[in-house]
């Protein structure tokens, strides 16, 4: 009887960690897809705020040349006023 026991014990303990191991298995093939995902993510922002980086800096040299143009058009205006008179 108790060889019999032994037997039924580990059928039951075999029934019980062989799925377990299957499912460890793919939770840890899961991580791993996660954890490069992640990775190629994070380059992907880090492109993106140096696209950032560099939109604004554009922006600032475009104000910066609108407002240079606004006081060369006042400049133009006065020489214009002053010519016509």
């Amino acid at each position: 009887m108790k060889p019999d026991m032994w037997k039924i014990f580990t059928l039951v303990l075999g029934a019980i960690i062989m799925p377990l191991a299957g499912w460890v298995w793919s939770v840890n093939v899961e991580v791993s897809q996660l954890r490069n995902d992640m990775g190629d993510l994070e380059r992907q922002v880090a492109e993106l705020e140096e696209q950032v980086d560099e939109q604004e800096e554009a922006t600032r040299t475009l104000i910066r040349v609108e407002s240079e143009l606004t006081h060369l058009r006042d400049i133009l205006d006065r020489i214009e006023d002053i010519v016509t008179r």
